[in-house]
């Protein structure tokens, strides 16, 4: 879905905007196209992933409906660090880190800066619930729990969620699979509150086997056209009855 008027503003749009706003009008853009009054399956690349996430959690009661969700190296947890800076990266990536955490949760930069908008510091939860304008919403991570969040992620058929092996663009890689760096340990999906609570639908998908964590070897985005094909089109998306119905060529 393009989110700009021009191929120029499309890709600004992936800076600077407010992400609430851009998901509000995807759905109004999906709940008035009539190729997909039946429905729909979407593939999320990096933040685009939980951006689509959003739509299918804030708009799938209203229609139409997300079938397969795949989130191909998404931040579902958000970022806790710049890319390339680890935890354990040394006084730089920390020195860094400080200064990304200061700034982003100012509201002139939450209101306009796409990436601020997911970022979680662990060492500032609480300017993060409390400024924070897009992730803590859509993790469900207030107190007043939106309900429709979680009951428009469980009616998913499939959320197939692949991290990339070497991602060092997405800190921490795991977030890609909702793990979360608590500041001292990386704290895996099953283990927050967030999956115990079922805060947004993912326990129930899981225990249904309609949750899939797969792998993708190499760096942040880093996959050629026939992976695609090969481990999200076929095995997600078209299945094997609309590939026999292929020519043999295709």
């Amino acid at each position: 879905v393009a989110m700009g008027s021009s191929a120029v503003t499309d890709v600004l749009s992936s800076y600077f905007g407010d992400v609430n706003e851009q998901v509000a009008n995807v759905c109004e853009t999906l709940r008035t196209s009539m190729q997909l009054r039946r429905g729909y399956n979407a593939v999320g690349f990096s933040q685009g992933s939980q951006f689509l996430r959003a739509v299918v959690q804030r708009c799938n009661h209203v229609g139409p409906r997300a079938h397969t969700l795949v989130s191909i190296g998404g931040q579902h947890q958000g970022v806790m660090s710049l890319p390339g800076c680890s935890p354990d990266g040394g006084l730089p990536c920390t020195a860094m880190q400080a200064l990304a955490s200061r700034g982003a949760y100012l509201p002139f930069v939450q209101s306009r800066v796409v990436q601020a908008q997911y970022f979680k510091d662990p060492w500032n939860l609480d300017a993060y619930m409390a400024h924070g304008v897009f992730l803590p919403d859509v993790n469900n991570e207030r107190d007043n729990k939106s309900k429709q969040y979680a009951a428009n992620l469980a009616s998913l058929e499939r959320f197939v969620m692949f991290r990339f092996d070497d991602d060092d663009m997405v800190v921490p890689r795991d977030s890609s699979w909702f793990g979360f760096y608590n500041g001292t340990a990386l704290v895996p999906l099953e283990q927050q509150r967030l999956y115990t609570e079922d805060w947004i639908g993912l326990r129930k998908l899981d225990e249904s086997g309609r949750l899939v964590r797969a792998s993708i070897e190499g760096r942040h985005m880093h996959f050629s056209q026939e992976w695609f094909e090969e481990h999200v089109l076929w095995k997600y998306l078209a299945g094997q009855g609309f590939r026999q119905r292929l020519p043999a060529s295709a």
